[in-house]
């Protein structure tokens, strides 16, 4: 009796050659932790006022959705769209605050000593003065 014939699949790749994330990267690669901010931004999506103006809701959704994939909510003011530096992005300090607890990444980054906190970076204006 012949073989089964089964197709092969590729080997998942084992570098990191997915595209980099719209969010940029909140891990000190020395720590090997997540980076938190040290205070909520000064329009932090869980200040009381939405100081971002989001459609009713949105700010849920994100922390569904977040908490869903057992991740977090990136500060809006470190993005690299925002114009930092990829590489210096952090965790939102009010979904910390708020969602640490119920968020299976950040329970794994405080099992394991973390998150790195950070001060808010520079905004790009501000670097070069």
């Amino acid at each position: 009796m012949p073989e089964p014939q089964h197709d092969l699949v590729s080997p998942a790749p084992t570098t990191t050659d997915a595209p980099a994330s719209r969010c940029g990267d909140v891990v000190d690669h020395a720590a090997g932790l997540p980076r938190t901010l040290e205070d909520k931004c000064p329009t932090c999506i869980f200040r009381p006022g939405n100081l971002m103006h989001l459609a009713d809701g949105a700010r849920d959704d994100m922390v569904r959705a977040a908490l869903a994939r057992g991740s977090w909510i990136v500060c809006h003011t470190t993005l690299p769209d925002a114009g930092i530096p990829r590489g210096q992005q952090a965790i939102c300090r009010g979904f910390w605050d708020v969602h640490a607890r119920d968020s299976f990444g950040c329970r794994l980054a405080n099992a394991f000593g973390g998150p790195v906190v950070v001060s808010l970076p520079a905004a790009p204006d501000q670097l070069h003065s």
